[in-house]
């Protein structure tokens, strides 16, 4: 609810009361935290305000509590409950059902067994370290209930760590993880590796008890829980002040960026000794929606796929505190910019904008509906079941505001994008000339290139050659050599792509600028370590639509598959030998022959694809030519059986059918980006004194 500015903040109070359920407090954006616990502690008749705090709680259909965060006293609630995304009915109207306002989670349409989340503001009292310690002695019922409830496992049936299967095989294996997974145990070690099977659905074993829990504790003295990464990653820092790395690996849609929230929920609750949530862990969540709704994007298997890998630096002082972070991204599928296959998306924000917008802004920006933009009609799909877009454009400016995208930095941006879209719609026409080899082309529709023009400030001149003309230096001379409509295509497409990427960069530059502006109030400058964590992005395969995005994503894994085998089976099986220890080997598929098809030199697959790329006269023919002719023995490379522009690798998790049209097509834009500087720079008067960076 909201009045002139005004929020209504309703706080449950649980069994402090007897006679309230909870209590509501009028507030505004800049209303802190303490300020409304003050209030409801006097509406309670308690003694001292001090005593009690606020906790942003999530919860289950059921009424679970499943993860917490302390909010601390100079938070705004009102500016948090912003960012949740959109209440659907709340259970407040459901007699007898938890009073939570819920929302509806982006899941693949197969994964109808998902439960929303929901979320509530709930009045705790301050638990200082002593506090815990007595709570724990107090009530063994805590771990007795954590143990036989969610993670005990009977010896005889099941093994919370794959090392201790007495026959270790695939079969074993499988078994073992699947006998877990339907007791409710989605956590396994291997070794010091953790396996997650995703349940796509809340376990309530993520609130402070749990936190607590897991602190300062031996790995094999509790069942297997992410907790006990992140705390065994913080303890090992503090203790042999040395940078730790926690790498998440997965195929797309198994949880990994869930994964990563519950990491950083824990390592910053760590450092904050359990009281409240940092204003490092609080940036790092204003700034989730935003790098979701410019890096996600609904996929064939995902409706809300993570289409970038992002590595999160969390640095630390000497005493165990958050100082800052630093966010960096990885691989911006930038293909899916001008194109996407049958029922997927663009990204997110593409959509957000054009439902959210005024319509002073549509005006402004000269937006259209979506079907009516050649980069989102391509796959017949608009819009996302049971996501409201246009309160998702409201959520995304609230979240922007947190991360220091003022209103005119957002109008600005958003500028940005209607010029991305309006790319796809300019269209061309072979030029008449006399001259019966001259194939240039002239724009089809000259006032969709005004109208861009106009939004990104250049001339309509210098935007025509950029987009239908390349220059080349001769003999001393500036050549202007014209595209023929392959090339102009193509060298539209390549603009769009360096645009959209260049704004990304450009956002997680804002992102980090708001990360490590958290000072020392000291003045001190901060000489701890760090703690890494990488959400990678999982391995795909899109059957006849695999693009040169997936070729580098999965031959990304295929490194991280190689590390996995290289640590938990070769090192190992070698240091038993040194040791003397009596030791039958265990048989796994090295994957180092894939990698040196795709990588090794002069004849692998990229090698190959970088020559072919510098020669003028290259296809898609010649290209596939030279991998066949080269490398249809390896036993990692396949020809399909039917005669078609693709080629097979073999990697570990399965065969993947690549398209060699992408590989040749994207090498030709990114060459081409070069020719697109003189525009960029003129288009960073539209982004104020930011640099741009094609990438």
């Amino acid at each position: 609810m909201e009045e002139n500015g005004r929020h209504i903040v309703r706080v449950y109070v649980g069994a402090l009361s007897q006679e309230y359920e909870a209590l509501s407090v009028e507030a505004s954006k800049h209303t802190a935290a303490e300020e409304i616990v003050t209030c409801i502690v006097q509406k309670l008749g308690f003694p001292n305000p001090h005593d009690y705090e606020l906790a942003e709680v999530i919860g289950n259909a059921v009424g679970q509590e499943c993860k917490e965060r302390r909010l601390s006293p100079f938070e705004s609630p009102v500016a948090l409950k912003l960012l949740w995304p959109k209440c659907s009915e709340t259970a407040d109207s459901l007699l007898g059902s938890p009073p939570f306002p819920s929302r509806s989670r982006r899941t693949s349409s197969s994964s109808t067994s998902s439960v929303p989340d929901q979320y509530r503001f709930c009045l705790r009292e301050k638990l200082t370290d002593s506090l815990w310690s007595e709570s724990f002695a107090m009530d063994p019922q805590v771990i007795k209930d954590y143990f036989y409830r969610f993670l005990y496992q009977p010896a005889d049936k099941e093994y919370p760590d794959l090392c201790q299967l007495p026959d270790l095989n695939e079969e074993t294996l499988l078994e073992n993880l699947r006998s877990r997974f339907v007791g409710g145990h989605i956590y396994t070690y291997v070794g010091s590796i953790l396996i997650a099977v995703n349940p796509f659905k809340f376990h309530p074993i993520y609130n402070p008890k749990y936190v607590k829990l897991y602190q300062n504790r031996r790995r094999e003295e509790l069942p297997p829980h992410i907790f006990a990464i992140a705390d065994s990653a913080y303890h090992t820092m503090l203790k042999e002040k040395r940078n730790q790395s926690i790498v998440i690996s997965g195929e797309s849609g198994s949880g990994k960026t869930e994964t990563t929230n519950f990491l950083l929920h824990h390592l910053t609750a760590l450092s904050q000794k359990g009281t409240h949530g940092s204003g490092v862990e609080q940036t790092i969540l204003s700034a989730g929606p935003v790098l979701e709704a410019f890096g996600n994007a609904k996929t064939a298997h995902n409706n809300n796929s993570s289409r970038f890998g992002k590595f999160i630096q969390v640095s630390y002082r000497e005493n165990g505190m958050v100082h800052g972070a630093i966010v960096q991204k990885y691989l911006l599928e930038k293909s899916r910019i001008c194109c996407q296959a049958k029922n997927e998306r663009n990204y997110h924000v593409f959509y957000y904008l054009l439902a959210g917008a005024s319509e002073s802004e549509k005006s402004l920006l000269a937006l259209l509906p979506p079907y009516k933009y050649h980069y989102l009609n391509q796959s017949g799909c608009y819009t996302l079941e049971g996501v409201d877009e246009s309160y998702e454009f409201s959520r995304l400016k609230q979240s922007m505001e947190m991360v220091g995208f003022g209103s005119d930095k957002q109008r600005k941006l958003f500028t940005v994008l209607s010029a991305v879209l309006l790319l796809g719609n300019v269209e061309f026409v072979p030029k008449k000339s006399s001259y019966h080899h001259d194939e240039s082309v002239l724009v089809k529709n000259p006032d969709v290139v005004r109208q861009i023009s106009a939004l990104l400030r250049v001339t309509e001149e210098t935007l025509t050659a950029a987009l239908t003309s390349k220059r080349a230096r001769v003999s001393g001379e500036m050549l202007v050599i014209n595209y023929r409509m392959p090339e102009v295509i193509s060298s539209t497409q390549a603009m769009a792509k360096c645009l959209y990427g260049a704004l990304f960069d450009w956002i997680v530059l804002q992102v980090n600028h708001a990360l490590l502006s958290k000072k020392d109030p000291t003045g001190i400058e901060a000489t701890g370590k760090s703690i890494g964590v990488l959400d990678i992005f999982g391995f795909e395969d899109f059957g006849n639509c695999n693009s040169f995005e997936q070729y580098c994503i999965n031959y990304a894994n295929e490194h991280l598959q190689n590390y996995f085998n290289q640590h938990v089976f070769k090192y190992e099986q070698e240091e038993y030998k040194k040791e003397g220890i009596k030791w039958t080997n265990i048989g796994y598929m090295d994957n180092t022959p894939c990698l040196s098809l795709i990588e090794a030199k002069p004849n692998g697959l990229i090698c190959i694809l970088d020559d072919q790329c510098n020669f003028p006269g290259a296809t898609n023919e010649t290209l596939l030519q030279k991998f066949n002719s080269i490398h249809k023995e390896h036993e990692f490379y396949d020809v399909p059986q039917k005669r078609e522009p693709a080629f097979i690798i073999r990697h570990y998790a399965g065969k993947v059918k690549y398209q060699v049209s992408t590989l040749l097509r994207n090498c030709h834009q990114e060459e081409r980006h070069s020719n697109k500087l003189f525009v960029m720079y003129k288009v960073q008067k539209v982004i104020g004194n930011l640099r741009f960076h094609c990438k």
